[in-house]
């Protein structure tokens, strides 16, 4: 039996809720289907629509049988799909997730699954698209269609509403990068900031930084036995996640580490560093706060990037720009490849799409070289000269 809404009457001014539920009679062997009633509330401060949930919830909880059509959309995905997906998910991802979910259920969690309308969905993801990035709305899309899709494969409703759901016309999400200019002006703004500092920490930082395009977590996570400054590698093991150390798993599977190869140059600055740092033990973080502990990253984009952007006169800088910046100015320098290898990234689809921004310069020098090669009128062989007549 896939199916039970059971049913609801009163009885002394109470709602009661009937079902039914198979049980094993020990004698025979056999199944016998067994009537249930239990009270639910008192009619004059239970509307019969919470009546009626309080039901389901019992039928779902006691017997099993979920493929109700009336199931609410926030109802099944707290109860039918939340717990297939959720023990999959990395802590800041399920973050993320829980607030995408909330959009969602703040405008269709009341709506029975039933009653889920592709032309309702369609005009929400388009009145979205007009407040919301374009990241936000794909990630909505896609859970709506698997959210659906999965209430299909469960027999509460026969068709998925969002199946054929399509995307509206986006927001062009802007992506700074650094100029090279503006990458000279930060790294020298650096070496004068701040004013009377005695060890030059955030040139280091920054010089590794822009080569490695290391993740905040993990660049503050690093300490100097991580470091192997013979062989020029690095071993990333752990990450900060929320102020708190934690193993790193973010490109790996459990229980391996990373390990990538630094520039000299990057290394040079690592060691210019060591030699003028107070904690460079092996134990020692290798960009500590001032107790020896790892910065956070708040902290550091409040109290040092943003106002080195502003003495080096950049409007905008934050980790995720010198990511970009280090990706950008790495195309064609290299494949594709080995970009996404210094990224980090599993896919190259992300490195391809998200980090590396066109520059217009390369642009102009690609399309000269190209109207050379096509466009050019190849000149006419000239004829040999003829040889001087033999005398008779």
């Amino acid at each position: 039996m896939k199916r039970q809404d059971g049913y609801l009457t009163k009885k002394s001014g109470s709602w009661l809720g009937h079902y039914s539920k198979y049980i094993l009679d020990h004698g025979t062997g056999q199944r016998k289907r067994r009537q249930l009633s239990f009270k639910i509330g008192p009619t004059a401060i239970t509307t019969k629509t919470q009546a009626r949930d309080r039901l389901r919830t019992r039928i779902v909880e006691e017997v099993g049988i979920t493929a109700d059509s009336r199931v609410t959309l926030a109802h099944f995905i707290e109860h039918r799909w939340l717990p297939l997906h959720s023990g999959r998910w990395r802590d800041s991802t399920k973050r993320t997730n829980t607030q995408l979910l909330a959009v969602l259920t703040k405008r269709f969690g009341a709506t029975a699954l039933e009653d889920v309308d592709s032309v309702q969905l369609h005009g929400w993801l388009n009145t979205l698209a007009r407040t919301r990035s374009a990241s936000v709305v794909k990630h909505l899309r896609f859970f709506i269609r698997g959210i659906l899709a999965e209430a299909v494969e469960q027999d509460y409703v026969k068709k998925n509403a969002a199946r054929s759901l399509q995307l509206p016309r986006l927001k062009a999400a802007v992506k700074p990068y650094l100029s090279l200019e503006e990458i000279r002006a930060l790294l020298k703004a650096a070496t004068v900031w701040p004013v009377g500092c005695t060890h030059p920490r955030e040139r280091a930082l920054l010089r590794f930084l822009l080569v490695t395009a290391l993740r905040p977590s993990e660049l503050f996570a690093l300490r100097w036995r991580c470091l192997d400054m013979v062989k020029n590698t690095l071993t990333i093991t752990e990450t900060v996640y929320r102020n708190k150390l934690r193993d790193y798993t973010k490109t790996t599977e459990e229980g391996e580490v990373q390990r990538l190869a630094v520039p000299e140059m990057a290394v040079q600055a690592l060691v210019e560093w060591h030699a003028d740092s107070e904690r460079n033990g092996k134990d020692d973080f290798i960009f500590p706060n001032a107790d020896g502990g790892f910065l956070s990253v708040g902290n550091y984009q409040k109290r040092v990037l943003t106002p080195l952007a502003e003495l080096a006169g950049i409007k905008r800088l934050n980790f995720q720009i010198l990511r970009r910046s280090t990706a950008t100015w790495a195309q064609g320098l290299g494949s594709l490849k080995d970009v996404s290898a210094i990224m980090r990234h599993r896919q190259m689809a992300t490195t391809q799409e998200i980090y590396i921004q066109v520059i217009d310069e390369t642009v102009r020098e690609t399309g000269e070289l190209l109207a050379a090669k096509l466009l050019s009128v190849p000149k006419a062989p000239t004829a040999p000269p003829r040889a001087a007549p033999r005398p008779s």
